[in-house]
Parts: structure tokens; sequence; C-alpha cells
């Protein structure tokens, strides 16, 4: 990888997007989340992500998150844009506008629609590759790449310098790719976090809950203190648990208890939803393991 490209390291949480009940983005709580999540010790952000509800906005608005987000930050930390579209156009079309706007790196999954034969997937990551200048980051999310298929990419293009690994046996496949591509940068998505570190991964993308926990373990673990980032990352490991029956509206529903949303809204259509005993639940959990969440 050139020297110049950004080594982007730690927690880079993907930015929710905040919508009200009738599905429209809400700039203000966009902006109170990214304050609240570069207070909470992240080291970077990930914009326009799955997480972002990325597939259920038009073009126009995930530019416009994307632009918005890099405003909010305002330099503090790195920003990276996801690009994953349905098709090769539109991602280099997202691609160009990222680095345009300022963003450190794209992130993206290959098309939604279209094969992953070792070809297509050449096709698609090259378009992107030549039409940027800043890394751009195979995603291992829904659609799975295999670790030599990653590794094949970033041995033919300079700039495919970054894997985004969230499978579920993301450990296994973070050794692989290592010990293929020794260079690959590779971040994961949080939920193994310390596994995933002593595998070589260099930080994690995890979702907007947890940043806290996560930052600190990932600190005290480059440190040297493998206890204390043991405990900060089992603080946070009874919240994570319970979030992945639901996912998405469950993590949102923690932001607006902690007054960064006005209301735990996904854009539709809507396929998760909590009902009295989640909430119940939720509140014992919160009680229980106390801040930061």
């Amino acid at each position: 990888m050139n020297d110049s490209m950004p080594d982007l390291r730690g927690i880079l949480p993907i930015v929710y997007t905040p919508f009200d009940a009738e599905g429209r983005i809400d700039a203000e709580d966009l902006e109170r989340l990214v304050d609240y999540l570069i207070a909470a010790g992240a080291h970077g952000l990930a914009a326009v992500g799955g997480a972002s509800e990325c597939h259920k906005l038009t073009i126009a608005e995930r530019k416009w998150l994307a632009e918005r987000t890099i405003s909010f930050a305002r330099g503090r930390v790195p920003v990276i844009v996801g690009t994953s579209a349905t098709n090769t156009s539109d991602a280099v079309d997202l691609s160009r506008h990222a680095e345009e706007i300022g963003a450190q790196a794209v992130f993206l999954t290959p098309p939604i629609f279209g094969g992953i034969s070792a070809d297509s997937l050449t096709y698609h990551y090259g378009a992107v590759a030549r039409a940027v200048s800043i890394p751009v980051m195979v995603q291992d999310a829904r659609i799975s790449v295999a670790p030599a298929q990653i590794v094949r990419l970033a041995q033919t293009f300079a700039n495919v310098c970054y894997a985004k690994e969230e499978a579920a046996d993301s450990g296994h496949r973070i050794s692989e790719m290592k010990r293929l591509r020794p260079e690959l940068k590779v971040l994961s998505g949080g939920s193994y976090l310390l596994d995933d570190l002593a595998r070589g991964a260099q930080g994690a993308i995890p979702g907007s809950v947890g940043v806290a926990d996560l930052s600190r373990a990932y600190d005290l673990y480059m440190a040297g203190d493998l206890e204390g980032a043991r405990a900060a990352y089992d603080h946070f490991t009874p919240l994570s648990f319970w979030r992945r029956q639901f996912g998405l509206i469950g993590a949102k529903e923690v932001l607006r208890r902690l007054g960064i949303f006005k209301v735990a809204c996904l854009r539709e259509p809507v396929d998760q939803y909590l009902d009295e005993q989640d909430h119940r639940e939720l509140s014992i959990i919160m009680e229980h393991m106390g801040p930061p969440y």
C-alpha cells in the first residue's frame, strides 16, 4: 500500500441515520449523534453504511448524508463513506463524490444484483478503484467475499487495501487474510473485538452504541492493558447480546433513551419492532450495566 494512504485504526462506528415518524432524515439528531460518538472516543466515523439504512435512501439523500456527516465531524476524526450500491455505475458515482467531499476511504459490498465470480468482483472493485485515489475497503456483509478473493483484489489494485470483515466466523477469516497478505488492513464489525485484534485486525466498524466501551477496550489493548481492555469489552456484552435479536431498532431505542434521537424509527419498509417485554428487558439491562452505553 502507498505510504501516503490514510492509516485507519481504532473504532470507526457506523453513523445511524435518524428518521422522524414520516421517514424524513433529522439533521439535528444527526449532528447530535456525530458529536456523541466523537465524545465517546471514536477514532473515526463511517457514514452511509448498511446500518445507516443506505439502501432505503435515494442517491441524492446518500450524498447529502455523507456531506453532512463530514461537515458535522468538523475535522475532529477521519470519516469514511459507504458506497455500496445495486450496480457498479452508482458505486463509482458515490465513491467519486465521497472523495470530492473529503472522505478518507470508501467501503462497499459487491452489488446486490449480479454475480460474485472473480471476474465480476474484479470488474466492480476495479471500476471503483480506478475512479478514486483514496483507499477502497472490500466489505464482507450480506454478500460474502472469500478471504482469498479479497486478497486477489488487493493484489490487483493498489488502493484496494482494506477489508471490512463482518462474518460470523470473522476471526478465522481475519487470520486467513493476514496469512495470505500481511499488509492488508482489516477492520472487523466489533462483536469479537479483542479476538479480532489478536488475529491482526487494526480496529472495528461497529454500530452507534457501545462506542465508549469499544473505544476504551481498543485503547487499553493497544497500550498493553489486556485486563482493562477485557473489562471494557465485557461491560458492553449484555447490551450487545440483547440487540442481536433485532439489530438496528434496538440500538436506535438506546439512542432515544439517551436523548440523542428524538424517536427510534426505521425508514419503511420496516421488519423490526420492539414489544413491551423488549422494552422491559432493555430497561433491566441498562440499569444493571450502567453507563456508558
